[in-house]
């Protein structure tokens, strides 16, 4: 099965909501990422989103973009995530890898493609490189060429017109954030969140996936009554800021339970 064809199935077999779990590797420790990530996929999580810390994660909350730092201090870098990702892929669920332009572009975009699909990804997503720049370019040509799924990312506000741009070369599934700005720093979802949902439902064509301060049950409920996929990342950073290293992988694993709809 390809790894496309491991999404896919996952769509065309989808009788619920489906739940994305966000996490970044090498948090708190590389050895325990590996951790988080079973524990995530013993919980039920139908997808695991692995981020790839940066430096400047423009598109982060402050508890992401803290850990994301942390995990860099701690000697996180792209080629330990990427062997992370392998073991990772080990755990059955599907992989949507998270990244930034710049540590791409630095590591290669065909290399890095290649590299991610190899290991077992199933698709990508870049918050800060939209399909029509040089390097978006670039980037869907190779995902296109392995199999990847090149998730576009929009929010309530990005026009219609715009909307159907992006449209023309997607595929897979549509990253919608439930506010404008950074994520994780709320669970106050944007109004016109619902309406802009529907319109991009139907401009797409797509899986909708939404998330963004998704903190408890309530809110993964609420998104679910018109998103396909609901994601949830910040909250799973504050545990394990806060567990112990014998209790990490159980902390996360019941919340991971308690939220999952």
């Amino acid at each position: 099965m390809t790894a496309t064809n491991k999404l896919n199935r996952l769509f065309a077999d989808k009788k619920k909501t489906l739940f994305m779990a966000h996490m970044i590797a090498g948090y708190p420790t590389m050895e325990d990422s590996e951790k988080v990530a079973e524990a995530l996929a013993k919980g039920g999580a139908d997808i695991i989103e692995l981020q790839i810390p940066f430096s400047d994660p423009m598109a982060d909350g402050p508890t992401i973009a803290v850990a994301s730092e942390d995990a860099l201090k701690a000697g996180a870098t792209v080629a330990k995530s990427l062997e992370l990702l392998k073991k990772v892929a080990g755990f059955g669920k599907p992989i949507a890898v998270m990244n930034y332009t710049n540590p791409v572009f630095r590591y290669g975009i065909p290399k890095f493609v290649k590299t991610i699909a190899t290991a077992g990804a199933n698709a990508l997503i870049v918050p800060d490189c939209p399909f029509d720049t040089e390097e978006g370019g670039e980037l869907l040509s190779a995902c296109q060429e392995h199999d990847i799924f090149f998730v576009p990312v929009v929010s309530p506000g990005v026009p219609e017109e715009r909307l159907k741009q992006l449209a023309k070369a997607s595929r897979g599934f549509v990253y919608c954030t439930s506010r404008q700005g950074i994520t994780g720093a709320t669970s106050r979802f944007a109004k016109d969140l619902e309406n802009f949902a529907v319109v991009a439902k139907r401009i797409f064509n797509l899986p909708l996936a939404v998330g963004f301060g998704v903190k408890s049950k309530e809110d993964a409920q609420s998104l679910a009554k018109f998103a396909d996929i609901v994601i949830a990342g910040s909250v799973f950073v504050n545990v394990i800021k806060n567990a112990r290293p014998e209790t990490l992988e159980p902390l996360v694993e019941k919340v991971m339970r308690e939220l999952h709809i």
